[in-house]
């Protein structure tokens, strides 16, 4: 089912912790609500599930109005960040505990529950309790106690902020296959923006209670709008500029080409240090730099450059602190901020 937003607030006395939020989620779609802490995010989750009730606003499921439904009314389910498993049951009894409180009979629902595990890869696991298995087998029993419910709408709050970075790369996608397999709307609440990146077809980076920019995950890390969301996705080279033409900026830099129409007289671009490379072509060099420091990390060198600009270059060679170098700056890389 798609889910829409309008207009959602929510306050904790004189905290605004969603103000008029606004968001789209189609069907089948894998949608990720990324932020620091106190953006929003998990209010917004809680409030979709009925965890929370929102101030004013409404929020629609399947073109259905379940604003003030109680969150066992919904056709969602949430997997929290602590998994929240029974101890004292065993994992096939986790699995079926709400098929069975449905009044599903027994057998149907270990049939159910069997196949939750199978989906999950944890076929053979059943009759272990949760703290015999690891914390991304947790994770997973979580996951398939959630989707035996066959909610429409599943809700993950920080589902892999436990795991070790390993594991937490291997249950990324395991997840995101799962939820192709499914074909059923999936949204996560996270604030890394490689997991967000990973495992989303659209994201929205939220701020304060607002929604900062919405939409494909490509288009938002390659075209942010705003310093803020630039500076969230970890985009570090930001300069001053101003226009000269409407497709020519001029920075301390020097002059260059851009692709988008300037939208101001004066402003800040961003380019991202692995958009910059290192030439050994002069024709192509844009501005030359000095090392400053040199970062090995394996398949590609971080170069700080006494300027302060950032470049990611392969590691062909290292580079000398204080060795001069050439960069060029593609036009397309440009990125025009609205603040």
């Amino acid at each position: 089912m798609d889910l829409k937003v309008f207009a959602v607030c929510k306050s904790y006395g004189d905290v605004e912790a969603l103000k008029y939020v606004e968001l789209k989620v189609e069907k089948g779609e894998f949608f990720t609500l990324l932020g620091p802490s106190g953006c929003g995010k998990t209010t917004l989750l809680r409030v979709v599930a009925g965890l929370e009730m929102a101030d004013s606003g409404m929020v629609m499921l399947g073109g259905e109005a379940i604003t003030w439904k109680p969150a066992n009314e919904r056709p969602v389910n949430t997997v929290f960040q602590s998994y929240a498993l029974f101890p004292h049951l065993t994992v096939l009894e986790n699995i079926s505990f709400g098929l069975i409180s449905r009044k599903i009979p027994k057998a149907e629902a270990i049939i159910k529950a069997k196949e939750m595990l199978d989906l999950v890869q944890l076929d053979g696991f059943g009759d272990r309790k949760p703290d015999q298995m690891s914390g991304g087998q947790r994770q997973r029993v979580a996951l398939a106690r959630a989707l035996a419910n066959e909610p429409e709408l599943l809700l993950l709050d920080e589902p892999m902020s436990a795991l070790d970075a390993k594991l937490r790369v291997q249950v990324q996608i395991e997840l995101r296959q799962i939820q192709q397999r499914l074909e059923k709307t999936f949204i996560m609440v996270t604030h890394d923006q490689q997991e967000a990146l990973t495992v989303s077809d659209r994201m929205a980076v939220m701020n304060v209670g607002e929604v900062a920019q919405m939409g494909d995950v490509r288009e938002v890390y390659d075209r942010p709008k705003s310093k803020f969301v630039a500076d969230f996705l970890q985009t570090q080279n930001f300069i001053e500029a101003e226009r000269v033409a409407d497709h020519r900026i001029r920075t301390t830099y020097g002059e260059w080409a851009v692709t988008d129409p300037v939208p101001w007289e004066k402003g800040t671009v961003t380019v991202r240090p692995e958009n910059l490379s290192v030439t050994s072509d002069s024709a192509a060099c844009t501005f030359k730099g000095r090392v400053e420091t040199s970062l090995y990390r394996g398949c590609y060198q971080e170069l700080f450059l006494d300027n302060g600009l950032q470049v990611e270059t392969e590691s062909v060679r290292p580079f000398a602190k204080g060795e001069e170098v050439m960069v060029n700056v593609p036009q397309e890389a440009v990125v025009m901020l609205n603040d």
